[in-house]
Parts: C-alpha cells; structure tokens; sequence
C-alpha cells in the first residue's frame, strides 16, 4: 500500500520563462564529474536554457548530460546586456532526454541559499506572477 511520505509530490508551483544560463560542477563534485573542455565556454562553464523556476529549484535545457545528483552552479541573466542576476548551487534531481540534437531537460533542487538568493528567487517570481495575472 502507498502512503502519502512514498509519493513524490511537487511543492512549489513552476514558473515558465527563458533565459540565457551557464552551469559548472561545483567545487564539492568536480572530482567526480569532469566536462571535456571542447564543450565547455570559460572556465569550464557549458551553456544552458533556464525554463523554469520555483522557490525550490529550477529547470535547465543544456546540450551535455550530467549525472543525476551532481551538484551544480549555475548562473542565470537577464536584459540585453545579460547581466548575472542570479548565482545558485543546485542539485540536479532529475534529467530527460528531450530531442536527438541531444538536448536534457534538467530538472533541479536549491542547496544552501542564502537570504539574498532566495530574495531574488521570490523577486523573479513575483514579476512573473504579475505577468501571469495581467494576462
């Protein structure tokens, strides 16, 4: 018999949008997860798409797969200038091949936020919470 603790039920509701994201292995894993370095831009950094947002994690499309688990940074932009707006250690809970190209949809947890990360979460949020409704 299934309990209510067994299942996996989403908490937080899911904002869509898209934004330019970049994500390297955080300190803590890079001994276990290496890129090669043709797909990475800077300092090891691979390019991705955020998709999603919520108060507990975020949703990335990227080209490399990454192991399920890995903990991850990732930067997030916004505005034409694409200016860094946000800077997050996340771990990557879930991850679904999308397309042939290949592309992952990766799906992830927030670790260790601080007050200022999770102000600018609930920010972003908000404003699309705002659009929503105007809509």
């Amino acid at each position: 018999m299934t309990t209510e603790k067994d299942l996996i039920v989403r908490r937080f509701e899911r904002h869509e949008l898209v934004l330019p994201a970049i994500l390297s292995v955080a300190p803590e894993h890079q001994a276990l997860v290496r890129f090669n370095p043709s797909i990475c831009e800077r300092d090891g950094w691979i390019p991705a798409t955020l998709a999603d947002i919520s108060p507990g994690g975020l949703g990335l499309i990227t080209q490399v797969f990454i192991p399920r688990m890995s903990l991850m940074r990732v930067r997030v932009m916004r505005g034409e200038d694409e200016r860094q707006v946000l800077d997050v250690k996340v771990r990557l809970q879930r991850i679904c091949m999308t397309d042939r190209r290949p592309a992952y949809l990766l799906g992830t947890a927030f670790v260790e936020l601080s007050d200022e990360q999770k102000n600018v979460i609930q920010t972003i949020t908000a404003e699309l919470d705002g659009e929503q409704k105007s809509a």
